[in-house]
């Protein structure tokens, strides 16, 4: 646990440096920048790093009408403008808007003497609309009535796609953002990886901008590899909940080599916005700390024009509890039920919050789980939602717009009686079928070894490279670490 901590640090620190690295190859550029059609004065100060624009600090906000605060000695930047606060630190790729966290591809930075800050978020905070035209390397920048008008109320060429990929009994979901900003959201079992990055290939993805591990459950970091091996991903999103199996370390190695931006969110942060086409991608739940794989599953919120959309991961109703009772979830259009539709998520009283109209259930056709739980499609039933399930239409994808939301799968069919009471005593629960049992491999033509006491997994993958189970004479408790019944699992 110790190393895979320790292990899990030093690819944050190598990612930073990394970052730190490719930022300080800059270069001065001759950029002409128009606001509302008057050229600025401070054009020649311009810069372009890692595809963004940085100008002087105070140039863009006095021009955009904002009063600027800098704080020498926390090098922070304050600017007001109407009822929209913006702040920035030299340095910090997070930033701020009105009090949430938002992030940013290239930090504010002191260049040359000259404190510079990235244009477009600027000015986008603040509600300008900018163009870039790189023929002529221009900027032109449009405030109050010179900017385009907000997205109306009907649909425009913009949209949202959100794509729930079928990877049998795990997880997988892309978002392709109004904005253009990618996102992938597990990547189900280590099978799954090919399959996902076959599907992401098929729609002309090359690079993503954010991967997130919701938690370190393999049916949902399994195909990490793979997509990272295929793909160039700019921030990787881990849980930060450090798990002993082969496939957690396998992950963070494949981060490590493709050099991707790690980072461990904060509840509430902001990943992707854009406050023009109301777009947005961010985090409701994050905890790394948590005693349970599940209860440290990263709750993604995305949205567009008044469309939203919540993927749960894997997390429990005590998550779900503790979102409604903090209110940091309200009604959305989309819904993605929590651990493939277990009866330890999706309660009655977090769907009656979140009110969606279309509730997702990611699992495999005749799984050994039982899923989806009979409790949780009367409580889908109860709040008068459609399910719709990848076991039976396989991968289904949602397109959000100004003008509502359209899914490609058939309603699933709840059976009619589900939710008449049982004139029988109420039966026991039972518990969650445990997962189902991996193949023994065949035992060595040496002397017989289930008596033979193995000091730890290293010795014990010798003769059973994948682990065994409780019920076999080599399982010892202490090497079952995530306590699932299986001891020295890859």
């Amino acid at each position: 646990m110790k190393f895979i901590k320790t292990f899990a640090a030093a690819i944050l620190i190598f990612s930073t440096l990394a970052f730190a690295k490719i930022d300080s190859a800059s270069a001065a550029t001759n950029i002409s920048i128009y606001l509302n059609d008057a050229k600025q004065s401070y054009s020649n100060k311009a810069m372009i790093k890692n595809g963004a624009t940085l100008v002087p600090l105070r140039g863009i906000f006095e021009g955009l009408g904002a009063q600027v605060t800098w704080n020498a000695s926390t090098k922070t930047i304050d600017a007001t403008k109407g009822g929209t606060k913006v702040w920035l630190k030299i340095g910090s790729t997070t930033t701020k808007v009105n009090g949430s966290n938002v992030s940013i591809a290239v930090p504010a930075q002191v260049v040359n003497g000259s404190t510079l800050v990235p244009l477009r978020f600027i000015s986008e905070s603040l509600g300008a609309k900018v163009e870039w035209v790189p023929t002529t390397k221009t900027v032109k920048i449009a405030t109050g009535d010179n900017a385009s008008p907000k997205p109306p109320t009907t649909a425009t060429k913009n949209n949202m796609k959100v794509h729930f990929i079928d990877v049998g009994q795990g997880d997988a979901t892309f978002l392709q953002l109004a904005d253009g900003k990618t996102a992938l959201v597990d990547a189900g079992t280590d099978g799954d990886g090919e399959t996902v990055v076959a599907y992401l290939k098929s729609l002309g993805i090359k690079k993503l901008d954010y991967v997130i591990a919701t938690h370190p459950d393999a049916d949902h970091i399994g195909g990490m590899v793979d997509v990272l091996n295929a793909f160039e991903v700019t921030t990787f999103v881990d849980s930060g909940k450090v798990h002993t199996s082969q496939t957690y370390e396998n992950m963070l190695l494949a981060v490590q080599k493709e050099g991707s931006k790690y980072i461990v969110p904060t509840p509430g942060q902001t990943l992707a916005q854009d406050s023009t086409l109301k777009s947005y991608l961010k985090v409701i739940h994050a905890d790394e700390d948590a005693v349970e794989n599940n209860d440290a599953s990263i709750v993604i919120a995305a949205g567009y024009c008044a469309q939203d959309v919540l993927l749960m991961g894997d997390a429990s109703t005590k998550v779900e509890s503790n979102l409604v009772a903090t209110k940091k979830v309200t009604p959305v259009e989309i819904l993605k039920a929590g651990h493939h539709g277990s009866n330890t998520s999706s309660s009655l009283g977090f769907l009656k919050t979140v009110d969606p109209a279309a509730v997702i259930l990611s699992y495999g056709k005749g799984n050994s789980y039982g899923h989806p739980h009979q409790e949780v499609l009367a409580n889908i039933k109860t709040i008068g939602a459609k399910a719709y399930s990848t076991a039976q239409d396989g991968t289904i994808v949602a397109t959000m717009d100004c003008n509502g939301y359209k899914l490609d799968g058939k309603e699933f069919e709840v059976p009619g009686d589900i939710d008449k009471p049982d004139t029988k005593p109420e039966p026991t629960p039972e518990p969650e079928p445990k997962p189902e049992p991996k193949p023994e491999p065949e035992p060595p033509t040496t002397p017989t070894q289930p008596s033979k006491a193995y000091k730890n997994c290293t010795e014990l993958r010798v003769d059973y490279p994948d682990g065994v189970s409780s019920s076999h004479p080599a399982y010892q408790s202490k090497m079952d670490r995530d306590g699932d019944g299986w001891a020295c699992e890859k």
